[in-house]
């Protein structure tokens, strides 16, 4: 009985092995790829979101299409980037789930690296409610909220390119 056990303790044990490798194999290539590529950094001097959102005014009330942020991560719809501070900002790269024409794009994005994320600005995500979103489009947004704490600008992802420096430091 004990070996009858052992034997199919030994096969259970091999079974989910082999299915829990491929896993690892998969996420070992991406650390890899991560680690084996330079990410170059972006300038302290570069204006990040509050800046932006200060400098608004009722002459000037657009938001600039070209901004250097960092990857955060992929989020339904959306690829988030975030500034210096930790602000962030929505890029909507496809209109639903079923939508691959930009998947393909976007799965170039690593974590943490520099970008240069251009697009059309399309609205803020406020929030009224301290932890309720709503979002508004573009033309139904008053200077107060584009100039809120709490809103996170939403533009349409146009292109981005990764940041490389001109230079080698040593």
């Amino acid at each position: 009985m004990n070996s009858r056990f052992r034997r199919n303790f030994i096969r259970i044990f091999t079974i989910l092995f082999l299915i829990w490798l491929p896993e690892t194999k998969i996420l070992a290539q991406e650390v890899h790829r991560a680690a084996t590529t330079y990410r170059s950094s972006i300038s302290y001097l570069e204006p990040r979101i509050t800046d932006v959102k200060e400098s608004l005014s009722e002459s000037s009330s657009d938001f600039p299409e070209t901004f250097k942020l960092f990857f955060q991560e992929l989020k339904g719809n959306y690829a988030i980037f975030y500034d210096w501070n930790g602000e962030t900002v929505y890029y909507k790269y496809r209109i639903n789930k079923f939508d691959r024409s930009r998947l393909r794009q976007v799965k170039k994005l690593a974590e943490g690296a520099a970008y240069e994320v251009t697009g059309r600005w399309e609205g803020m995500i406020v929030f009224q409610v301290p932890t309720v979103p709503l979002f508004k489009k573009a033309p139904e947004i008053t200077l107060d909220d584009k100039k809120g704490r709490f809103s996170i600008p939403v533009y349409d992802l146009g292109k981005f390119r990764e940041l490389a420096l001109d230079e080698i430091i040593y």
